[in-house]
């Protein structure tokens, strides 16, 4: 008669760990970037790296600060 509706799972917010985690890993990639760029001789190509570099670590920063209000587990 009447189908019912699926209603979306219900999403649990990311724990303070896999926030931790995933802010690290932008950190190893920052620091990665930051080693290859040591490596190019183009200047743009060495800009646009430290540039990449500046935006993981902010996108690091941010995700830490969200980690403070986390839940852990």
């Amino acid at each position: 008669m009447f189908e019912k509706t699926q209603t979306a799972p219900a999403l649990r917010p990311p724990s303070k760990e896999a926030i931790l985690k995933q802010a690290d890993g932008f950190r190893d990639l920052a620091r990665r970037a930051r080693r290859l760029m040591e490596t190019m001789s183009d200047e743009g190509d060495r800009r646009r790296l430290t540039r990449y570099g500046e935006e993981l670590d902010e996108s690091a920063a941010r995700l830490e600060r969200a980690a403070v209000g986390a839940k852990t587990g």
